[in-house]
């Protein structure tokens, strides 16, 4: 794969991993006429570089609203002025808004790409089973609905392997190709908080939401895990319950390592650590 275009010769490339608040940004792409994480950072490297414009190759995209904890993006950087990965990663910390934080930064091969040598990913999905809160309505989806913990991961369950996922996504005629493998949904009541992780080798549009919509409405009993399995084998998407809000769900690792995939537990609820 070739490198991307610059205006500079390039020395090296660096990759970060980036947490961040989606609740004031359209997302992690630069968009035309609303705030991304993606400019944010653009904006502040290209001032640590001289103005030279630096272009950051994202994982993938985030939805408006959706918050991260390790999304991961990379750039190649030029040779003038020279900074180290120490100071780089203090100075982006000590200048982004404090939404968006550094988590970690390293040197990569010039031929890395966040997106195509990504190996999957790893989101969760948080539910509020207790009393809302000006903070937990932030970051969390409260149901209207009673839910069961146990019905969730019942449902849950019928949505794991390698299948044809139409029947959640949204545009679907957008997509050339729907089949997609969760390797895992693991379901975690931490307090008051319901966790839905999803480990896969990649996520579709709005695609988690969508899957969220249906494990809801079977948490509140209005779905069977039967009824579960026949909405995804129907590749309808007018089958299946509506989008979940963006607020709940946190994209919490990509991976570029197997094992490391495989090993992945769920730390805890997204917005306490």
């Amino acid at each position: 794969m070739s490198l991307e275009e610059t205006s500079y010769t390039p020395a090296g490339r660096f990759f970060m991993e980036i947490a961040y608040d989606g609740s004031e940004y359209s997302g992690w792409q630069i968009q035309p006429h609303s705030p991304s994480v993606q400019e944010e950072l653009q904006k502040e490297l290209s001032k640590l570089y001289d103005d030279q414009h630096i272009h950051l190759i994202g994982s993938s995209r985030t939805d408006a609203g959706v918050h991260a904890q390790r999304f991961a993006a990379s750039f190649l950087y030029p040779e003038r002025p020279a900074i180290t990965e120490e100071r780089l990663f203090k100075a982006l910390n000590r200048r982004l808004p404090p939404a968006i934080r550094i988590r970690s930064l390293k040197s990569v091969p010039m031929e890395f790409h966040s997106r195509y040598d990504a190996l999957g990913k790893a989101y969760t999905y948080v539910l509020n089973f207790g009393d809302e809160t000006p903070f937990s309505c932030r970051y969390s989806w409260k149901s209207i609905h009673r839910l069961d913990a146990e019905k969730i991961a019942a449902a849950a369950a019928r949505l794991t392997g390698t299948h044809d996922y139409s029947s959640f996504v949204v545009e679907r005629s957008m997509i050339d190709e729907a089949v997609r493998t969760i390797y895992r949904i693991d379901v975690r009541m931490i307090g008051q908080f319901c966790c839905v992780t999803f480990v896969g080798n990649g996520f579709l549009y709005k695609m988690i939401r969508c899957l969220m919509g249906t494990i809801e409405a079977a948490g509140a009993g209005k779905l069977t895990p039967d009824d579960v399995t026949e909405i995804l084998e129907a590749r309808d998407r007018v089958r299946a319950p509506e989008t979940a809000p963006a607020r709940g769900l946190f994209l919490m690792k990509v991976f570029y390592d197997q094992k490391e995939l495989e090993d992945y537990q769920p730390e805890g609820v997204p917005f306490w650590i």
